[in-house]
This record gives C-alpha cells, structure tokens and sequence, in this order.
C-alpha cells in the first residue's frame, strides 16, 4: 500500500471563500484569472525582497531606499534618532502597514481580518525564509501585529534579536 501526503501551502485554500470577489472555482484559478504576467513577478519580489545590511543593520531595502555612502549617512541619521538602538532603528525602518501594499485598490477584503491575518502570514513565511537563505547565521525575527511602531491597523517589521 502506497502513502498519499498532501503538504499544504502557506496559505489555507479555504481563504478562496472570503474573498469579496471570486474569480475562478479554486485559489489557484482565481489568481490565474486575475494576474498578469508582471503581476506575479512583483509579487514574487514582495515575498522575496532585496535585503540591505548596513553596518551589521538589516533593512528590507525598499523601505530603506539608500545604498553606498548615502546609506552609512542614512544610518547615522537613524542612529543619532533613535539613541544607536539597532532593535529601534530596524523596527522603525521595516516597519510596514499592511494597507499600504494596497494602495488605490480597496476593495472588502482589506476589511475581512481572516484575509489581513492569511496575508500577514504569508508575508512572515517569506521574508523568514529570505532571510534564513541569505543571513543563515543571524536571529532575524519577522513579525506582524496592530499598530507596530507607530503603523495604522496591522502592519509588518523585521529586526534582529
């Protein structure tokens, strides 16, 4: 007798039923009915971001927005800011309300809380294992709550223990 495992995803099929809008007969259809091509590749990049270290600092470098000399300039400032608090400045930086990722297309679900909580995981599973693969030897922590640092509803941040 042969085993059968299903290894569920990330992300609970029974989401599909809280969706405002159903665009397919499963959550796989639904996103092949709603994407286009360059759809997926930018949020491939969401889930997979580049990650900035600066000075031993590590920053989702979207949210950071500096690179070479203007990026050592950028975390002095930070630095100076927040008392050379790493955990704060880390925080502060990474810090990312979840409406935010949706900017000019509201729509009910960003209302439904099962759906926000399905998003935070997802976003928490990703950029874990981003920065698992790249800073393997580092703490890394990436969490999701009400009103993290300041954000407005649920947001995001990544910092080091």
């Amino acid at each position: 007798m042969q085993n059968i495992n299903v290894y569920r995803s990330v992300v609970s099929s029974e989401i599909f039923s809280e969706f405002e809008a159903q665009r397919g007969t499963s959550l796989f259809n639904h996103s092949s009915n709603s994407n286009f091509i360059d759809d997926f590749i930018s949020v491939g990049y969401v889930l997979c971001p580049d990650i900035i270290d600066v000075k031993g600092h590590v920053f989702i470098a979207d949210f950071f927005n500096a690179t070479g000399v203007e990026a050592l300039d950028k975390l002095q400032r930070l630095s100076a800011q927040h008392s050379n608090d790493k955990k704060k400045i880390e925080r502060w930086v990474n810090s990312w309300g979840f409406g935010d990722f949706f900017l000019g297309k509201y729509n009910a679900s960003i209302e439904n809380e099962k759906i926000l909580v399905q998003f935070g995981e997802l976003l928490v599973y990703n950029w874990s294992r981003r920065v698992k693969d790249i800073l393997p030897d580092r703490n890394i922590i990436v969490e999701y709550g009400e009103g993290l640092i300041g954000e407005d509803g649920l947001a995001i941040t990544l910092y080091e223990a």
